[in-house]
């Protein structure tokens, strides 16, 4: 699975990386209750508050679920537990049925039934604390030897944050000329290799002029799709062309093993009588952001979230 449908427009054609959906086995599932109550507005309809006490029953039921209460203990981050709630609530209840609905006055209270897989629950806890290992290692200072160079990166959403079939746009910018090398960290463990690659060589970039990755009338274009979560741009610069070592033979990686081989190859050693051997790396940035699908926005706005 990927985090984006990569169309990338060369003299053959198009190439596209398309997504997939979740192919491993939810396993046996198990029955799961809750309940959520809304009091409406003068402005709101009996509909959209029936709506409302529906997605807080849902969120309320996964949110009290034994294995999730069991899992959430090992993520620390509160925001990341909030976030995991609304995803398994919007898309991980299976067979929801409403067993009672209750109006007193403004206030609607709607009683549920649902079933829930628990290997999907550990899945996705899982799946979500590799993706913030991964991101806490790439956005480290292990790249950024010289962070005076002035490599600057940043995404056409200023918070970083996108929605399934939003375009994603890159932008660098280096205050020197300088080679560029900028891998797309994945929300599924893979790492997507931009430039270099198989597709396109060695990119220079000149001081001052931002190059651009992505847009609709851009040679590449970038559209979230699933799997979501937490992902991150990389951007590296060498004075010098990269070594053919460092250039992937494939146009994805896995981004455990990647890092460990760019750390090695990209780091200077020393040579005889004081020179250096290997690339230096002048500098390092990121770009972190999140992918949501449709449905869980939909789900958050529905909360209010």
């Amino acid at each position: 699975m990927r985090s984006i449908v990569i169309c990338t427009i060369l003299s053959l054609g198009i190439l596209v990386f398309p997504a997939s959906a979740f192919s491993q086995d939810p396993g046996p599932l198990e029955t799961v209750t809750g309940k959520g109550c809304y009091s409406h507005s003068d402005d709101e309809t009996r509909t959209l508050a029936r709506k409302k006490a529906l997605a807080r029953a849902r969120e309320e039921t996964v949110s009290s679920y034994a294995v999730w209460v069991e899992s959430k203990a090992e993520v620390k981050n509160f925001e990341l537990q909030e976030e995991l709630i609304q995803t398994m609530s919007a898309g991980m209840l299976h067979k929801v049925k409403v067993n009672d609905e209750v109006w007193k006055g403004t206030q609607i209270c709607v009683m549920i039934s649902a079933e829930i897989g628990p290997n999907d629950i550990r899945r996705e806890v899982g799946r979500r604390q590799e993706q913030q290992k991964i991101k806490e290692e790439v956005t480290s200072d292990t790249f950024n030897s010289d962070p005076a160079f002035g490599l600057r990166i940043w995404l056409n959403k200023a918070d970083g944050r996108f929605i399934e079939g939003d375009y994603l746009i890159i932008n660098v910018e280096t205050d020197r000329d300088a080679y560029l090398k900028l891998d797309y960290f994945q929300a599924n463990g893979k790492v997507v290799h931009l430039v270099p690659n198989l597709f396109r060589g060695q990119a220079f970039i000149q001081k001052g002029e931002p190059k651009v990755f992505g847009g609709k009338d851009g040679p590449e274009r970038f559209i979230i799709s699933e799997p979501f979560g937490d992902e991150v741009i990389k951007a590296v610069v060498s004075a010098q062309p990269f070594a053919q070592a460092l250039i992937p033979q494939e146009s994805e990686s896995e981004s455990e093993t990647y890092v460990k081989a760019l750390k090695k190859g990209l780091t200077v050693q020393p040579g005889p009588k004081g020179t250096t051997r290997g690339i230096q790396i002048m500098s390092g940035a990121s770009a972190a952001l999140s992918t949501i699908s449709r449905e869980v926005s939909n789900f958050k706005k529905t909360l209010g979230k």
